[in-house]
């Protein structure tokens, strides 16, 4: 609460953070024919990788609105191409752990003055060496990698080489290399959720699950553009609430979804989009140490790179006057990357200085939290020097399903009315506590 009021960030109430139980979907429910139902369209936009696909996808989980099979099997390939990349990825490291182990032994060999004949054993016993059956499909499968045809190949060619992922999955070597993952920078992290199940994913029967889809990377849109329609479920606490602040059968909301790449030079494509009435942008707070090339090669930083869209889409004309609710995505991520990289290797946050405690067990704020104050403040200054207007801030876990639910309620709240809007709103407080985000 101390940092809260340092930074000007308000303090949450303990109410509006209780889990409440739904007990039916007013989405479901027939509504007569006379009465006109309202609809709230949301923008959500980010740059890329900041996670405003796993956010669509886990607002869709989380509304109960089905997956069409059309989209399911499309993602079903998608996880299927990408399985295919992680294993490259995988037998590239090993070839890279093979060699190591191979100079090290060597040159143990040396010290040791043993005889000539030692190399031999060495291979035999290297427990990152594969069978020549093995080492074919690998090389093979680095070779389409480096040609950039994996996705011209995969997934079609999922139900032919599905033997070799199960072969490769029992082979020492692999798993050897497997257990030491985390050296592979390439991998993403959602790779070992999809590896572990490499054998199931590689068979033609594989059938995603919502969790699956919500775990995969890329976009299954032609265009990078997607939409749904949803209510909020009611909830045991309604009966309880004032009348004014119970749910309204008739509220429906459009969340649209659309890829940084699709609005074009300059967000000319954002005039599509006059009538939303929230923007939703959100920002990957692991960003600040990622770096991407342009068109021509130079090197950005991928932050700084999110401000400058941030800037070109709050300053569009399309958007004047509208309200904006800055979602700062991947904060479980952030916990464990500022431990080890500083938050300052962005230039924007030169000045960062958190105040660390020597007090493991101090309630103060963890660094991670103090850099979540930090990067909200930036933006909301950022904001009002390019507008005049406030910005509201919601602190989200797009994998966790009540923290996307919260956001989604918090901007629920902003799209009412200012007399019907609550203190917190009125305060620019985001719905999901630090201290409930860092601890679930």
């Amino acid at each position: 609460k101390l940092v809260c009021a340092v930074l000007s960030l308000p303090t949450p109430s303990e109410s509006a953070n209780r889990c409440l139980e739904e007990v039916g979907n007013l989405s479901n429910r027939v509504v007569p024919n006379y009465l006109e139902q309202t609809l709230h369209k949301l923008l959500l936009v980010g740059h890329g990788k900041s996670g405003t696909s796993t956010i669509f996808k886990q607002a869709k989980i989380v509304y109960n609105i089905p997956f069409p099979e059309v989209e399911r099997q499309n993602i079903k390939l998608v996880i299927q191409s990408n399985l295919y990349r992680y294993i490259g990825i995988l037998l590239e490291g090993r070839e890279q752990f093979e060699e190591e182990w191979l100079i090290e032994m060597r040159k143990k060999c040396v010290d040791q003055s043993g005889p000539s004949g030692n190399s031999v054993q060495i291979d035999e016993q290297n427990i990152y060496s594969i069978s020549p059956r093995l080492k074919a499909f690998s090389d093979w499968l680095l070779q389409v990698m480096v040609s950039g045809n994996l996705e011209v190949i995969f997934p079609a060619a999922t139900r032919e080489y599905a033997p070799f992922v199960e072969e490769l999955w029992k082979d020492r070597a692999f798993q050897a290399t497997y257990n030491r993952r985390n050296e592979l920078h390439m991998l993403p992290r959602v790779a070992h959720y999809f590896l572990n199940r490499a054998v199931e994913i590689s068979r033609t029967g594989y059938e995603p699950s919502d969790t699956d889809i919500l775990y995969a990377e890329g976009i299954t849109t032609s265009n990078g553009l997607a939409s749904m329609e949803f209510s909020f479920p009611k909830t045991t606490q309604d009966s309880f609430l004032d009348p004014a602040d119970q749910i309204d059968p008739l509220l429906r909301y459009q969340l649209i979804r659309v890829h940084a790449s699709s609005l074009g030079e300059n967000c000319k494509w954002l005039e599509m989009f006059e009538d939303v009435d929230l923007i939703l942008y959100c920002v990957a707070l692991t960003d600040y140490d990622q770096f991407s090339d342009d068109a021509n090669g130079v090197v950005t930083n991928k932050m700084l790179e999110s401000k400058k869209l941030f800037e070109s889409i709050v300053t569009h004309a399309t958007f004047y006057q509208k309200d904006f609710l800055l979602i700062l995505n991947k904060f479980d991520l952030l916990e464990e990357k500022i431990e080890q990289v500083p938050l300052t290797r962005c230039d924007w946050f030169h000045d960062f200085n958190p105040v660390i405690s020597v007090n493991h067990n101090s309630s103060n704020p963890s660094l991670a939290q103090q850099a979540f104050h930090y990067i909200a403040v930036k933006f909301k200054r950022l904001f009002h020097s390019l507008t005049g207007r406030k910005l509201y801030v919601s602190l989200v876990t797009g994998l966790e399903p009540d923290s996307v639910d919260e956001s989604f309620k918090y901007a629920r709240e902003i799209l009412k009315p200012n007399e019907e809007k609550s203190g917190d709103i009125m305060n620019e407080w985001s719905s999901c506590s630090i201290e409930e985000c860092s601890s679930s």
